[in-house]
């Protein structure tokens, strides 16, 4: 297992969405040229982070998928409904799998906005003292 990051997730969110509406813009930055029905819009929203033991860190970033449907309502429950089954288990460009939690969506405005957490843990190492530092007492 590789490490896992936030851009890691957030780019096999894409490649899912991809995977299932290949011909969807899907944007994850700013809107340069404006949205279009259809489109999909991923928004990091928030991420905590908390020590578990040692070097161990939990992180669960929050994203918030958002889709501007073509029809109305009902087209943002059927995607609703996909985006359910899609983003579960997503793959990472790694070959990871994660699993996401706390799947919900919501409509507001008519915008699909479907959130969901993926809990991972991350490592951090202390590099420690650089050999260069060493010092070498003989004595005689």
């Amino acid at each position: 297992m590789s490490e896992i990051n936030t851009n890691k997730i957030l780019d096999g969110i894409s490649l899912a969405i991809r995977g299932e509406w290949p011909d969807r813009q899907i944007f994850s930055d700013e809107v340069q040229q404006g949205l279009k029905p259809g489109d999909f819009n991923i928004i990091l929203i928030t991420s905590s982070q908390k020590q578990i033991v040692g070097e161990r860190y939990q992180r669960t970033p929050l994203f918030d998928v958002l889709y501007y449907p073509k029809k109305g309502r009902e087209e943002c429950y059927e995607v609703a409904d996909i985006l359910s089954l899609l983003l579960n288990v997503i793959s990472l460009p790694t070959g990871d799998l994660i699993r996401g939690t706390g799947l919900d969506f919501e409509v507001i405005d008519n915008v699909l906005h479907f959130y969901v957490r993926y809990t991972h843990y991350v490592r951090r190492t202390d590099p420690g003292d650089p050999m260069e530092t060493l010092e070498i007492k003989q004595g005689g």
